[in-house]
């Protein structure tokens, strides 16, 4: 049964087909769940701020866009709103980080509650669904990640328990072995453990086919995670 709050939301036709034309994986839902959906992205975007610098205006279609791939990712999830973080910021394109002092094209600060995106490059990165390069997943994965860190639920300290079951996964010497041997994913990865979680996130929602079967039992663990094959 769907929750019959969001037979009571009705979306923007407009702003509806901007979702259809940019996130593939909306298209596929049922009817239902497309109204989960977009009920889902009204949250969001009222849950968060959103900033624009550097002359960016924040419009209807950047606010959809952006929500859109944040309710992707915790689409079965019970808490999909990444409670810790209040600010989204929007450059025109790569942007010099207070932080690090480097040049980004995304960020997740979890001391300043802020997740910070070139437009240009969460825009490249929903142009070609399939090549497991989407800025978008992978900020909103390492955003998940600290949110559920500070979080009790339930279903928090199980999205901590199922990352540390990937973690043993790559402890493993035959399972590091065939993870090396399949050249899945791009060398990123294996910055550290937090950008494998994400650039993992990235290949299961873009090419989960050839995820599930070079590498089985990764797909199956990362799919524990997220719940949606």
């Amino acid at each position: 049964m769907i929750n019959p709050i969001y037979y009571l939301y009705k979306m923007n036709s407009s702003l509806k087909k901007v979702i259809e034309d940019n996130i593939g994986f909306y298209k596929k839902l049922n009817k239902n769940d497309k109204r989960k959906f977009e009920y889902r992205i009204s949250r969001f975007i009222k849950a968060h701020k959103f900033i624009g610098r550097e002359e960016v205006v924040i419009t209807p279609v950047k606010q959809v866009i952006i929500a859109s791939i944040a309710v992707m990712v915790t689409f079965r999830m019970r808490n999909y709103l990444y409670d810790h973080f209040k600010n989204i910021i929007v450059y025109p394109g790569n942007y010099l980080s207070n932080t690090t002092q480097y040049y980004h094209k995304g960020e997740t600060n979890p001391r300043a509650q802020t997740i910070v995106f070139s437009w240009k490059g969460l825009v490249d990165g929903i142009k070609i669904p399939n090549d497991n390069l989407n800025l978008g997943i992978h900020e909103f994965t390492h955003a998940l990640y600290f949110s559920f860190l500070q979080q009790s639920s339930y279903e928090a300290s199980q999205f901590i328990d199922d990352y540390d079951k990937i973690l043993n996964y790559l402890k493993n010497p035959i399972q590091k072995q065939k993870l090396l041997d399949a050249a899945y994913f791009r060398e990123y990865a294996f910055e550290n453990q937090h950008e494998f979680l994400a650039v993992i996130t990235e290949n299961y929602f873009e090419t989960p086919a050839d995820f599930h079967t070079k590498l089985p039992t990764l797909f199956l663990l990362v799919n524990r995670l997220y719940g949606i094959y």
